[in-house]
């Protein structure tokens, strides 16, 4: 199933204190040549299954021949790896493109990934590209609005073309999933950034944050492991060194616009800002936090339509528990629409919010594509 993933940027250093510090989007890896030398070593020397053959071979030096029947033959051989970060854990995966092929047979071209982990990589479930395909680039990159995927540009067979001279440019894009890697238009997917999760108990008190997004996961600061157990202050300060929870989450859907809101030129998005955050009920920090994030990363537009998604919406779609429970909950999501001329949209009615006893805030945006986008009539 495609996942529409919720990536979010990482914490900024200047919205912590000074014992965190992360700087917004996804950060890259830092490979020195010694560990790029070690990881293409283990590409050329590690077990993998095969999809075609139902096998398992053990490439060395990049290369695996057995068998001297036809019946039995196979060689198998190492034609591109990449080191990224898949499976988002700051450790080095490897993507891998593996050939392999009987006696006389065509020539099986798979992709698969070996996924960092506590013992070890494991490999992924491997993908069939394509049969006597050939491979022009194979590449690994991320964006502060896509997720962490592998591009593949190969030349597959047109209709009249010879099985062993393929001659149309093709292209495909893999991002990681649950079920292994999974083939994404990315052209369609709806991202959410920056949820972000304050929290202000009454006295310093111990709670305990559980996610239930429709989806998965994907990453979390502090770490996660199922829920988050925080001591934290009557200030709002989280186990003495973050401001507010961090995740990122891959949802099944996209998330439901509501049909009213406001078009804003981006000159006055910042006024926009000023005005509205508090109104929806943010704190000064809360909509100065805010107002940071979103001027720095919305892309060049002229225009923006803002959304604000309806609570039962978030509520259902992004899941959150939190024991105590609050006496007070405000979830505040915001859809940004791209446009080169402004809408005509009807503002929505802001329903107040009081703060009252245990209090709990989050704020998060969506920057969507404009197809989706509806117009108020």
């Amino acid at each position: 199933m495609k996942k529409i993933l919720l990536s979010l940027a990482l914490l900024s250093a200047s919205l912590l204190t000074p014992r965190q510090s992360f700087a917004f989007g996804p950060e890259p890896l830092l490979i020195t040549a010694e560990q790029q030398a070690s990881l293409e070593n283990t590409a050329k020397n590690s077990t993998y299954d095969l999809l075609v053959a139902k096998r398992s071979v053990t490439l060395k030096n990049g290369v695996f021949k057995a068998g001297d029947n036809p019946d039995h033959f196979i060689e198998a051989s190492l034609k591109n790896s990449v080191v990224c970060d898949l499976n988002g854990d700051r450790k080095p995966d490897i993507a891998v493109i593996i050939e392999h092929h009987g006696m006389g047979s065509g020539a099986f071209f798979e992709l698969s990934a070996l996924l960092s982990g506590e013992n070890g990589f494991t490999q992924s479930r491997p993908v069939l590209l394509g049969e006597n395909i050939e491979i022009k680039e194979f590449t690994a990159s991320a964006s502060m609005w896509q997720p962490e995927k592998l591009d593949v540009v190969y030349l597959g067979h047109k209709e009249p073309d010879a099985h062993a001279k393929p001659t149309e440019e093709r292209r495909a894009s893999f991002f990681l999933d649950d079920d292994g890697l999974l083939s994404s238009d990315f052209s369609h997917i709806q991202i959410v950034k920056k949820p972000a999760i304050y929290l202000y108990p009454v006295r310093t008190a111990k709670v305990e944050v559980r996610l239930s997004p429709e989806g998965k996961v994907i990453r979390t600061i502090p770490d996660y492991n199922g829920r988050w157990n925080v001591t934290v202050r009557k200030n709002g300060m989280i186990d003495g060194g973050y401001r507010y929870l961090f995740y990122e989450a891959a949802l099944d859907k996209k998330i439901e616009l509501p049909r009213h809101g406001w078009s804003v030129r981006r000159d006055d998005l910042a006024r926009w800002f000023d005005i509205h955050l508090r109104e929806m009920g943010l704190n000064r920090e809360e909509a100065d936090d805010l107002k940071e994030y979103w001027l720095k990363n919305l892309p060049e537009s002229r225009f923006y339509a803002i959304r604000l998604i309806e609570s039962s919406v978030v509520n259902q779609r992004l899941g959150l528990r939190i024991h105590p429970k609050p006496d007070s909950l405000l979830r505040v999501l915001l859809c940004f629409t791209p446009s080169d001329k402004p809408l005509e949209i009807k503002a929505p009615k802001i329903a107040s919010f009081r703060r009252k006893g245990f209090t709990a805030v989050e704020w998060g945006g969506i920057l969507d594509d404009g197809r989706a986008a509806r117009e108020a009539h």
